[in-house]
């Protein structure tokens, strides 16, 4: 039985063999004969294929630019600024709903509503914040305004106006001598302190605002024992043409004599919830004591101008330096003492920190070839009061590019990769939205995540387009803004186009030829949402939006910045009455993500990193190499060294662009393979241990600078460790620190080299 069916088998096996063997190499034949003879049609290809392998629709591009309408972006600014919208409160939410049914109704893929439990803060409204003038027998002759004196119709019929205050001041009622401090920045307190032998414990600090973010204000106080801190809007920082009535809001942009400028104290890092650092403020999390965040430890409240007056012209003392004096009609004194003996000072602060929910909206389009890379655009939502210009010139821009986009969809497009819009929540509390965010969904993003494209403001001027960004978006921002138009009609003939205005206002690497000038992109700081994403999760990140003169007008921030004179009249009658300026920044914004979106190979090129760093570690050597001489240290890694790194990072950039430029775009993997060294270079400059004395600070080639959250730069960590070292106690170990930062920073740049080449 085994033997007969054994050979049976055999024969039929043999047979079919011949059979199939045959039927390939006849197949094998006519194909190589077609190919050897004809050149294929694309018709004859899968239309999967074809996406695969080639950029999208380029009629996409014309259609975003041409189908943006200024009076839609007019629409939704009008409905975000018809009422006070603070992160936390009922309104919050509402407008969070607001957006999420927008979004559906547009057409995108997906909208999730997703909350967090936060640590927020509010004043007491039955207790409002105040600041007073003590006569000697303790009597109030002048206390601050409660509320900014409505000027204009939409302000006055609006109730939910909540006053001014510092979000995470300390509450408490100090009492005490005055102590103008100019600016608030550590020189500024090292000129009392050191030069003038001022004590400072128990003083109650008067400031102004501007040059380094208001948290750094009230740190550098609390390091001097200060009791509390006053800050108010110097008229020649805010109100530069006089503070006459003519010469301010209404009638112009400039901040009038009541106005008031609110923000947060909380330092950017650690970022997001101040009781869940580093991990998301869902039910479950874990939360520190609030008395063990870094929190301020003392009051703080802003006042207008036209209030400060009152306080300085009863201070004595010596005269403050020339560059002191500010735009009031006055001499300004250092003080510790009031012309009249026994006068002082009282701060009532009720400020209190509450636990709240808020929402972000997170809407999708969902990509044709590869769903799981993320082209994230951003935009905040909360605002101090109306926050016509911050964040809801951005918001309104959004959500006018989200129905460009789910039009497109509707009628077919669809994008190569997926577009994920985020509406982020208690922004202005310290970017507490998106870092929760990030935070709960930095397992996906480190590996998902394309570019974030943020819009924090639209229009804050109409002078240029400004932009922050990393190296890595540099090319896009260029490309994006040589393909809108110019909508500043004064200056349309000598610049066409965003770009040819951008170049034109600012430019940055001006050389002998022309055609080698390019506009200025600015490191990013911590100012926005962006913040998160680059520096815990390494995703390039940018920032862009319409701004003044910065030379001619040269502003710490617009003048009405976080006032109650924020208004949808600000913007509609002053600011942008055509709201062309908008409508340019969406068509920009969205051509940046059409590009990131559609594009077979993402428009990323590196070459901008190996130059910004080679000018960077050179300023390094002009400023401090004589500085590492003067050490004595024997450096593990010089600057030289550093300098040799930097210099190799950027030959093998040049190498490696140019084998991407000439990857075969048939090849999907090899271009996957490629897009994904773009994307993960950025992530090469994260460091598990953080900046020194910033552990949550991840990337350690950009960042903050500490002496000022909004400001970026190159190598913050080694200016950091650098600042003021020759003042320092025990300046060894100060350079031993300075020595394994620069250690590190030449591994790294040499490990993110490395990612570059295929090889291990």
């Amino acid at each position: 039985m085994g033997r007969y069916s054994g050979g049976l088998y055999s024969r039929q096996t043999l047979i079919v063999c011949l059979l199939v063997s045959f039927a390939i190499s006849l197949s094998l034949g006519v194909i190589i004969g077609w190919f050897s003879h004809s050149s294929p049609s694309t018709s004859t290809l899968p239309d999967s294929f074809l996406r695969a392998t080639s950029d999208g629709d380029p009629s996409i591009s014309e259609k975003i630019i041409t189908q943006i309408d200024p009076e839609n972006i007019r629409t939704y600014l009008r409905y975000f600024t018809s009422t006070s919208h603070l992160a936390g409160d009922e309104q919050d939410r509402i407008q969070a709903e607001y957006v999420k049914k927008l979004w559906q109704d547009q057409g995108l893929d997906s909208v999730d509503l997703q909350s967090y439990d936060v640590l927020l803060s509010y004043p007491d409204v039955n207790s409002p914040n105040t600041v007073s003038l003590l006569d000697d027998k303790g009597t109030a002759v002048y206390t601050t305004d409660v509320q900014e004196k409505p000027l204009t119709d939409d302000q006055a019929d609006a109730d939910n106006i909540i006053p001014p205050f510092h979000a995470y001041s300390a509450s408490g009622t100090p009492t005490g001598v005055l102590v103008y401090v100019n600016y608030g920045r550590v020189e500024d307190f090292n000129y009392l302190t050191r030069n003038k032998s001022m004590n400072l414990t128990n003083a109650i600090m008067l400031c102004r605002y501007g040059k380094v973010f208001r948290g750094e204000k009230i740190v550098n106080a609390q390091a001097h024992g200060a009791a509390g801190v006053i800050i108010f809007s110097d008229p020649s920082d805010y109100a530069m043409d006089g503070t006459e009535p003519e010469n301010v809001y209404p009638n112009t942009w400039w901040l009038p004599p009541t106005g008031v400028q609110r923000g947060t104290l909380k330092l950017s890092s650690p970022p997001g919830d101040p009781l869940t650092p580093s991990y998301p403020a869902t039910e479950h999390a874990y939360r520190v004591n609030p008395k063990d965040t870094d929190l301020p430890k003392i009051p703080s409240h802003p006042i207008s101008y036209g209030g400060a007056y009152h306080f300085l012209k009863e201070l004595s003392g010596e005269s403050a330096p020339e560059d002191w004096q500010g735009g009031l009609n006055l001499t300004y004194n250092l003080g510790g003492e009031f012309i009249k003996p026994g006068w002082a000072v009282r701060m009532n602060v009720s400020t209190t920190n509450q636990r709240r929910k808020t929402y972000n909206v997170i809407g999708t389009i969902e990509g044709e070839v590869e769903p799981d890379r993320y082209v994230l655009v951003g935009n905040h939502r909360d605002a101090w009061v109306f926050g016509a210009v911050d964040p809801s010139s951005g918001t309104a821009a959004m959500l006018e590019l989200t129905r460009v986009f789910g039009k497109l969809k509707k009628e077919g497009w669809k994008p190569r990769r997926s577009l994920v819009f985020c509406s982020w929540a208690a922004e202005e509390h310290g970017l507490i939205g998106s870092t929760e965010w990030v935070e709960d969904k930095l397992k996906s993003l480190v590996n998902r995540a394309l570019v974030y494209l943020n819009v924090d403001i639209a229009v804050q001027g109409n002078f240029s387009i400004r932009a922050l960004g990393t190296p890595t978006m540099y090319q896009s921002l260029f490309d994006a803004a040589k393909k809108v138009p110019n909508p500043n009609s004064t200056s349309v003939a000598e610049a066409s186009t965003l770009y040819d205005q951008w170049v034109r206002c600012f430019p940055d690497n001006v050389t002998a030829d022309p055609d080698d000038t390019q506009p200025e992109v600015a490191a990013l700081g911590t100012g926005s949402d962006y913040r998160s994403f680059i520096y815990n999760g390494g995703v390039p990140s940018c920032d862009i939006r319409y701004t003044w003169d910065k030379f001619s007008t040269p502003l710490s921030s617009y003048p009405l910045y976080h006032s109650a004179y924020e208004t949808f009249f600000l913007m509609d009658k002053l600011m942008d009455p055509t709201f062309e300026y908008h409508a340019a920044v969406t068509k920009m914004w969205g051509e940046m993500a059409r590009n990131h979106a559609d594009s077979i190979l993402v428009p990323i090129d590196l070459s901008y990193y190996g130059t910004s760093l080679v000018d960077s570690v050179a300023k390094l050597q002009k400023d401090y190499k004589q500085l590492f001489i003067d050490s004595g240290v024997t450096f593990a890694a010089s600057l030289d060294v550093l300098e040799t790194e930097v210099k190799s990072f950027q030959k093998r950039i040049k190498q490696f662009m140019q084998e991407a430029n000439e990857v075969d775009h048939t090849n999907t993997l090899a271009v996957r393979a490629v897009n994904d060294q773009l994307m993960l270079l950025e992530r090469a400059f994260l460091d598990s241990y953080g900046l020194p004395g910033r552990p949550l600070d991840k990337h350690i080639i950009y960042g903050a600078s500490s002496q000022d959250n909004y400001s970026g730069m190159a190598f913050p960590g080694l200016f950091d460790l650098l600042f003021e070292i020759d003042r320092e106690p025990n300046p060894a170990e100060r350079w031993d620190k300075v020595d394994k930062h620069l250690s590190v920073l030449v591994y790294t740049i040499h490990a993110a080299t490395a990612t570059l080449s295929s090889a291990i």
